[in-house]
């Protein structure tokens, strides 16, 4: 074997022996009540940066504190694959890995348990029939579409047939602005059905959508207890027109939100986390049983009293591959027009994908 790849072979081996020093060390350092911060240095090397983000996800994995590399690292592994000496610098470095914390194993081993656990599960729901099949035929051509550019955003955004007054201000708001820009690689879609028997109204949104070229129109009538079919399309679309899109992000049209921080946030959780949806969450909330409001959920549509926990739809994030596992519990579960109740309080759970929060992923209703 040439010396080259010796040395990149103990490279990958001593990033491995790294992955597992750092977690007993941190493990070590919480077990006395400490902060510690852990950084692989010369990270310029696809291998080590590779093992940095391992370390960082297990440990955040294993719900330990969120770690950040920095200046002041109590510990430094400085891996260079042209370095000569590797075999006792593997010595000294890793010399702790004789030693494990007990700890450690009992916490990797109960995680690494419950991940084949759930994987497992979301495996045999997936294997299950499909029960809901949902149809969906698109109107209107894209012009932001993803076929010139694959965004790192696709904002969607649901929307009324009749609110041309709140998708204009949509347009002109940050989030319109901040997508339009070329450097910021967000796309900006609004998703409406069809006016029901309003063939003037048709013909205003045909227009708006020929003229600004962000709207998609799917095949239902636009009324709200139809607001799962707009959600559900919304899935479907982003999978099928956008695939290559790494986060889809979920706003209302009558929402306000700082869009630089959310997407800031988007990125942040994707650093701990493969899969889930970031959004505000509720944990107890009543099924409303008064046929007199607009919220109104029979027994027969729900049995239970008290809605699972559930993110509120006005701003939702998730990467792709989150959606594509949202899409496919929506096919196999009974549905529940609520969307934000069924797509993250109920589909969610199905296919492994935790709620997540974060301070700066807000929204907020003008007339609030």
């Amino acid at each position: 074997m040439a010396p080259s790849k010796v040395r990149r072979l103990l490279t990958t081996v001593m990033c491995v022996m790294c992955v597992s020093l750092l977690v007993n060390v941190v493990l070590w350092f919480k077990g006395q009540g400490r902060t510690m911060a852990v950084s692989v240095m010369d990270e310029d090397d696809e291998t080590r940066l590779r093992s940095k983000e391992v370390v960082l996800k297990l440990a955040d994995d294993v719900g330990l504190f969120s770690i950040r590399p920095g200046k002041e690292a109590l510990l430094t592994c400085s891996l260079d694959q042209d370095t000569k000496d590797i075999p006792s610098k593997a010595l000294s470095c890793f010399s702790m890995l004789a030693y494990p914390v007990p700890r450690t194993t009992q916490l990797l081993i109960a995680h690494l348990e419950s991940q084949i656990a759930t994987k497992n599960y979301v495996i045999s729901f997936l294997s299950q029939p499909i029960r809901n099949r949902f149809s969906f035929t698109y109107t209107n051509v894209i012009q932001n579409g993803c076929w010139e550019r694959n965004p790192e955003v696709l904002l969607v955004i649901p929307s009324a047939p009749e609110n041309f007054e709140r998708r204009e201000l949509v347009r002109k708001s940050e989030r319109g602005v901040y997508a339009s820009r070329p450097d910021s690689n967000v796309n900006l879609v609004f998703f409406v059905g069809r006016p029901e028997n309003n063939t003037l109204l048709q013909q205003r949104l045909t227009i708006e959508s020929y003229v600004h070229g962000d709207i998609v129109q799917v095949n239902f009538v636009d009324v709200y207890r139809n607001i799962l079919l707009k959600a559900v399309s919304m899935l479907h679309w982003s999978l099928t027109h956008c695939p290559k899109a790494r986060y889809v992000l979920r706003t209302d049209d009558d929402v306000l939100v700082d869009i630089q921080k959310v997407v800031q946030a988007i990125r942040r959780k994707r650093e701990l986390h493969e899969n889930f949806i970031l959004g505000k969450t509720d944990v107890k909330f009543n099924v409303v049983r008064n046929k007199s409001s607009k919220y109104y959920v029979s027994p027969k549509e729900f049995d239970q009293e008290v809605y699972p926990p559930f993110a509120f739809g006005g701003l939702l994030a998730y990467p792709m591959s989150t959606v594509s596992l949202l899409y496919q519990a929506a096919l196999r579960l009974k549905t529940l027009w609520l969307d934000d109740v069924f797509i993250t309080g109920i589909c969610a759970p199905r296919v492994g994908v935790p709620l997540v929060d974060d301070p700066d992923f807000e929204f907020e209703h003008p007339e609030e």
